[in-house]
């Protein structure tokens, strides 16, 4: 065998390589085509209870970078129920990439796995990228998940083994290293332990997984011979798997990555593989950071070593590709490089110990790797610890998501482990992460034969409403004119394609604000039939993991500091009645699978009537309805019609909804047409902001057409249309102005900061006024710079 050949890679960016070839120019191509976009939210605290607001702050990256995107002004951000169906939708407007929100979670809301999900339009062109997190909501009225929420089964009932060798096959006669990773039946590792057999049953080795159903060992497969796995695991089961078939000829490829520096690269190739290609030119590809770096060699051995230098790539997910001359992607390695690039954040208080309701005054300072002042953007989150306990293994954070979970496909289980406190043992174990996971970007044989489409979406600068004209036949309206009208505000036309389609864009308006459609032919009659076309994003199908035992026992001591909060409200006479305890309900489904246009959702009203009801009325909606429908009254409004009113803390007139559009007069409304009536007040109101103070009626009709996506009117359409939702600022009280202040302070979260710029010198500041609680303090910073540079410090204090 002929001495090892050691190469120092000489670093070659695909941008400004001098021999143009078609591997560095489709991948150029779709780098331009393709730009990669990313979303990541940072929250105010790790889960919630019915009844509280979930405050985030939306970091918008692209590129391999990070960069603060410039390609997408609108980011749309879901809230998913357990039974995956869009709870709340909200439309936030970007700027430098960075965006801030929040939902009311009513407190009707089921207990149970949410998800937050946010995306850009652009980001349709690849799914995988939108930011798609799940937040466990906990209640103290509705404590289970109805069963008709519960999720499906997307695991068999036994535990799942897989096999990845290393480079992508097994060759006979070359010792490879081989990972594999055991799944349980909830879709989390399971820990396992095994022997390999050969063809005559006999042990060539045992293995045993290491982290999270995660392994590794080495075989070296001889000729004639297949393997299987006898397999036992942590519930005693066993089973024997075939491990992948060896090839008789061909090439491995392995890399250890145990090295700060440098990652180490062996090539070997069996005899006749070698003897077939010997001297033909091959080729590494490592991408990392949005950058192609290359390295050439010939084949002149049996066995190659090369060494890559890690300084010169960036922290992240990398990929290693091994090409033959005829640019065939032959073997591929993902490696995790940790350069210690990441901003580093310094968090000071004034001081180190406080009492309860002391102010806190903390100066952040940023300097990037190099040591210079960053000028960023971060948020701040400060939490009573004892209050919100967290497992800081399965955090998510800017780190988790940018450098790691984004560019793997596939779920990380407890992704912070290899973040919050980097060894030689977290830093194995990421390996074999990198082993067991694909990469989730790009395909290179997908991109060298031209697979890729070009990109079906694009992106959004500002709002837009579309649409479909036709006459009264259903045929197009060809060269119609349909016009934009704001309520108390300018009108916009536009014409209609050959289709009838119609799109405004370029809007920029609040968030529910109301609009008429009206359309008119070339002849400028208005006998034609209008659909408003909303831009549902379905929820998708996404592995959502049972909570452990370890998170349901701190949502149990988060449900019980609500619940002591709760009382204290009931005492000042702000609450909402007591909670009763031990009440156990049978046999009774949630109110919540109905048509409705109502901002909350289906689920979300304090009262509801539905269409068998309220098709016993006869006549008129209003004056039949007087009475029937808990907590309103009808009274006249003075001109022949009645307003309703609620028996609450106000008895002015409700805001009246119908089909999303305010101010309808539901005097004209007949009982038949309608499907149904909704009730809404106190936090359950509130998604309608100001107008919804005295409570919200809402009224749905029924459909006109089998799909719900569109709502068709004839001639004119009022609707309803989400706008730019301006988020709430977090309420945190100054002690120094009411100082006797007797109103027990029991917050879970502090402070709660989502814009905290750096200047030019890397300094910012921030200051607040602790709770009653004592104990431990944790603040929690995240953000970017404005170069793409991210960071996150946690820092703690006492308060005594």
């Amino acid at each position: 065998m002929k001495k090892p050949l050691f190469l120092w890679l000489v670093f070659t960016a695909a941008y400004c390589y001098g021999q143009e070839d078609s591997i560095t120019d489709k991948l150029r191509v779709y780098s331009a085509e393709f730009v990669a976009e990313k979303a990541y939210l940072q929250f105010d605290k790790p889960y919630y209870a019915a009844g509280d607001t979930l405050y985030f702050k939306a970091y918008l990256a692209m590129g391999g970078r990070h960069e603060l995107s410039n390609i997408s002004r609108v980011l749309h951000v879901d809230l998913i129920d357990p039974q995956n169906k869009i709870d709340q939708s909200l439309n936030l407007q970007v700027n430098d990439g960075l965006a801030w929100g929040d939902f009311t979670l009513p407190d009707t809301l089921h207990a149970g796995n949410y998800r937050v999900r946010a995306s850009t339009r652009w980001m349709r062109n690849d799914p995988g990228s939108f930011f798609d997190k799940v937040i466990s909501i906990g209640s103290l009225q509705n404590n289970k998940v109805p069963e008709s929420a519960a999720p499906p089964k997307r695991y068999t009932n036994t535990a799942d083994l897989q096999f990845f060798p290393e480079g992508g096959s097994l060759v006979y006669g070359i010792k490879s290293r081989i990972a594999f990773k055991a799944t349980g039946t909830n879709g989390l590792g399971v820990m396992v332990k095994g022997v390999v057999l050969d063809n005559e049953n006999k042990t060539v080795c045992t293995f045993e997984a290491r982290h999270l159903g995660m392994g590794s060992f080495e075989l070296t497969p001889q000729p004639g011979e297949s393997y299987r796995a006898k397999t036992t695991f942590a519930d005693g089961s066993q089973n024997i798997i075939a491990l992948p078939i060896p090839q008789d000829k061909g090439i491995v490829m392995a890399v250890n990555n145990d090295s700060v520096p440098k990652a180490s690269v062996k090539i070997m190739t069996s005899p006749a593989y070698y003897s077939d290609n010997k001297g033909k030119n091959y080729r590494l590809l490592i991408y990392s950071g949005g950058v192609l770096n290359t390295v050439n060699f010939n084949l002149d051995s049996t066995f190659i070593a090369i060494d890559i230098l890690k300084r010169r790539l960036f922290t992240g997910v990398a990929t290693i590709t091994l090409f033959s001359e005829s640019n065939e992607p032959l073997c591929e390695r993902l490696i995790f490089v940790q350069n210690y690039d990441q901003l580093s954040l310094k968090a000071i208080s004034d001081k180190k110990q406080y009492a309860p309701r002391e102010k806190v005054k903390i100066d952040l300072h940023a300097l990037t790797r190099a040591g210079e002042p960053s000028s960023g953007h971060f948020s701040v989150s400060v939490v009573d610890e004892g209050k919100v306990p967290e497992d800081e293994n399965s955090e998510t954070t800017i780190l988790t998501d940018l450098l790691l979970t984004a560019d793997l496909k596939g779920y990380v289980e407890q992704p912070n482990y290899y973040f919050a406190n980097i060894t030689d043992k977290t830093t194995a174990d990421l390996d074999l992460v990198m082993l067991t996971h694909g990469y989730r970007r790009f395909e290179w044989k997908k991109l060298l034969d031209n697979g890729y489409a070009k990109p079906h979406y694009q992106p959004e600068t500002a709002l837009e409403i579309g649409g479909r004209a036709t006459n009264l036949f259903g045929k197009p309206l060809v060269r119609g004119t349909v016009s934009l009208i704001q309520m108390q505000g300018p009108f916009i036309s536009r014409q209609t394609d050959d289709k009838g389609n119609f799109l405004f864009k370029d809007l920029i308006f609040a968030d529910s604000t109301r609009f008429v459609l009206q359309a008119v032919n070339a002849r400028n009659r208005n006998n034609t039939k209008l659909s408003y076309s909303r831009d549902v994003l379905e929820p998708g199908n996404r592995f959502v993991p049972t909570a452990s035992d370890t998170t349901l026992r701190f949502i149990a001591t988060y449900l019980a500091n609500t619940e002591k909060q709760q009382e204290q409200l009931n005492m000042l006479g702000l609450g909402k009645g007591k909670i009763l305890k031990g009440v156990t309900i049978k046999g009774r489904k949630p109110d919540d699978d109905y048509y409705t246009l109502s901002l909350a959702g289906a689920g979300h009203a304090d009262a509801v009537m539905h269409a068998d009801k309220i098709g016993q009325i006869q006549g008129m909606l209003v004056t039949s309805l007087n009475g029937r429908l808990r907590g309103v009254i009808f009274v006249p409004n003075g001109n022949g019609g009645f307003v309703p009113v609620t028996q609450m803390l106000h008895t002015g007139p409700m805001t009246v909804v119908v089909d999303g559009v305010e101010g309808v007069d539901i005097n004209t409304l007949s009982a038949g047409e309608v499907e149904t009536v909704e009730m809404l007040n106190g936090a359950n109101a509130s998604i309608y902001g100001m107008e919804g103070g005295n409570g919200v009626l809402v009224v749905t009709t029924k459909r006109r057409s089998g799909d719900s996506r569109y709502i068709e009117s004839v001639g004119i359409l009022p609707i309803t249309v989400n706008g730019f939702y301006k988020a709430r600022e977090f309420y945190s009280p100054k002690y120094d102005v009411n100082p006797s202040s007797t109103r027990p302070d029991l917050r879970s979260t502090i402070y709660w900061q989502p814009e905290l710029p750096t200047d030019k010198s890397g300094n910012a500041s921030f200051e607040y006024y602790n709770a009653d609680g004592t104990g431990t303090y944790r603040v929690e910073i995240e953000g970017i710079d404005d170069k793409g540079n991210i960071g996150r410090q946690v820092y703690r204090y006492k308060v005594e």
